[in-house]
Order: structure tokens, then C-alpha cells, then sequence
């Protein structure tokens, strides 16, 4: 017991929150989680800063580059909700918090385009290109990419 309170102790002193370190390994890389459109929103900007964020340099992140403006309430309300859902994590730097997600980008992207297909496309991916390539407005370079990916996946 000892030893327990001596961590206690330490993480107090560093001012960590024990539910937070708790919530750090709770759900960790599940791509199972269910985001809101904004959600995904606060997570492309953590994913695209390639650094962890507050939530003021958040708010920025989602005017600036996604033209949507939040209060720095709403924003720390949002990522209240991502850490319950697992998909970041947080810890204090200086006076403020510090976001970092805690789902990669690439998987969650890959799940939700399967899951895309899945829905729409009955699970066929010729189904689902056939659609792309009807909607996209391609150029004589996007073409010639599109089949080097495809004698890419032949090989």
C-alpha cells in the first residue's frame, strides 16, 4: 500500500488527475468510436497540427481552417465528451490543458470508409469506385493515377 500512496502522492505533486491517467489507457485505439461530425472536426485539426493542442489554439484551428467558429466553452465541452469516448487524452502544460489524440488517423478512416461502403454499397468496392468515378470530375493525371493504384493492387 505503501508504495501506491507514494504514487498517489507523485501524481499529485505534478498536479495529474488519477482519472486521467485512468482514461489515458481506457479505449485506447479503438476505432469502433462513434464521432459527431464536429468531433471529427476537433480530431482532424489535433491529427493535422501533428501536435498536441489546447483548447484555444482548437477554437483557432476550427475557424480558421474549417470556417466553423465555437466558444472555447462549447470546444472544452466537445473534448470533455472525446476523452469519455477514448479518442483523446489530456495532461497540464504551464496553465493549460493539453489535447492529444489517442485514435491514428489512417485506421479511423479506413473503418469509416468501410464502413461507408458497407452501408451504401452493399460491401462492393467496384460498386462504391464506380460511383466515385461517375461523381469525380477527373483529369487525363487523375486517371492515369487511378489505374497505376489499380495495377498496383493487381501485383
Amino acid at each position: 500500500m505503501l508504495k501506491f500512496a507514494y504514487f498517489y502522492d507523485i501524481l499529485k505533486m505534478l498536479k495529474i488527475d488519477l482519472k486521467e491517467v485512468y482514461n489515458m489507457d481506457k479505449n485506447r485505439d479503438n476505432m469502433n468510436v462513434e464521432l459527431t461530425p464536429v468531433e471529427e472536426l476537433l480530431m482532424q485539426c489535433l491529427w493535422e497540427a501533428k501536435a498536441d493542442l489546447t483548447v484555444y489554439e482548437m477554437t483557432v484551428c476550427l475557424l480558421e481552417v474549417h470556417g466553423r467558429e465555437y466558444s472555447c466553452n462549447a470546444v472544452s465541452t466537445l473534448m470533455a465528451q472525446l476523452m469519455r469516448k477514448g479518442a483523446v487524452s489530456r495532461y497540464k502544460k504551464h496553465h493549460s490543458h493539453q489535447y492529444h489524440p489517442e485514435i491514428n488517423m489512417d485506421l479511423y478512416r479506413e473503418e469509416k470508409l468501410k464502413g461507408f461502403r458497407r452501408r451504401w454499397y452493399r460491401g462492393s468496392d467496384a460498386n462504391m469506385m464506380a460511383a466515385l468515378v461517375d461523381i469525380a470530375d477527373m483529369n487525363d493525371e487523375t486517371k492515369k493515377r487511378m489505374r497505376e493504384l489499380l495495377e498496383e493492387k493487381d501485383d
